[in-house]
């Protein structure tokens, strides 16, 4: 079933991507927000490739916790994030609790605060 939650995760960041059209950012309100790239095709696909990577972790995560909760798997089989790039080989991942207090909520600001915006200013008001 993991296959099946890597497919629901993309499928979710995919569907933030379309439904960000409706987002209360408004062309008129991106205005003063400055983007270096131009609406290009290669500004378009990177803006999106960025989003749904910050976006990943956290859809399969919910997947996995709904999947969970709903009965279909019997434990909950989060992804594993290691500190440092490339981790250490005897490394331990981080905790679910530093992940719940820590990572979600910084990821979740880059992506509505920062991602979102030029996403939008990049695809929809260009």
């Amino acid at each position: 079933m993991k296959v099946e939650k890597h497919f629901a995760a993309l499928a979710l960041c995919l569907a933030v991507l379309w439904a960000s059209r409706f987002a209360p950012y408004s062309c008129e309100g991106l205005r003063n927000m400055h983007v270096e790239a131009a609406s290009s095709w290669l500004a378009i696909v990177g803006a999106g490739v960025l989003l749904t990577g910050f976006m990943y972790l956290l859809a399969y995560d919910a997947v996995s916790f709904l999947t969970y909760r709903l009965g279909w798997k019997g434990s909950f089989d989060h992804l594993e994030v290691y500190p440092g790039d490339p981790p250490a080989p005897n490394a331990r991942s981080m905790s679910l609790k530093t992940k719940l207090l820590l990572f979600y909520p910084l990821d979740l600001a880059a992506v509505i605060f920062f991602l979102l915006p030029w996403w939008t200013k990049v695809a929809y008001c260009g």
